[in-house]
């Protein structure tokens, strides 16, 4: 009887512990990531997102697939900014050009930064409005919206110019 409580007990931390890799390895819950819908690819990039885990930020893991992938998407479909927003989340940045250029980090005479540090307006695809990503502090996924309409969408790691 003992033995038998033993086992159970041992299978039962042995499958948690690989659920707990699982998500400690920011792996997702999705059988493909390419042949996944966009509702579902955008529920666990959010998923993925909230556990603000340090393997997310690692090339190539299936948090960037993720993200890549919803990209493609949204500008696939023409998504609004509402869809945008709803899908991947609170951007790094959102607004329109003339607001992006004024945006830029900048010293001040105290010699604190001020603004965000944005990709150069010439490396953005051309838009009335954006909506950038920023990914684990140096890569963003810029979103241009024409009209109403994503337009295009454009990734630039900081310092490829």
């Amino acid at each position: 009887m003992t033995r038998l409580l033993i086992l159970s007990v041992a299978c039962g931390m042995l499958l948690l512990t690989s659920n707990i890799q699982a998500q400690g390895g920011c792996s997702t819950l999705l059988e493909s990531i390419d042949d996944a819908p966009m509702e579902e690819v955008s529920t666990e990039f959010r998923r993925l997102k909230s556990y603000n885990n340090p393997y997310c930020d690692t090339t190539g893991s299936d948090f960037e697939k993720l993200m890549k992938k919803l990209g493609d998407q949204l500008v696939e479909v023409g998504a609004t900014k509402d869809q945008v927003l709803s899908s991947m989340g609170e951007p790094y940045y959102q607004g329109a050009l003339a607001d992006y250029e004024n945006q830029k980090l900048t010293i001040g005479r105290d010699g604190k930064p001020t603004g965000k540090a944005l990709p150069p307006s010439y490396k953005i695809p051309s838009g009335d409005y954006f909506i950038v990503y920023l990914w684990r502090k140096k890569d963003y996924l810029v979103f241009a919206l024409k009209g109403d309409k994503t337009a295009e969408s454009r990734w630039w790691e900081k310092g490829k110019y």
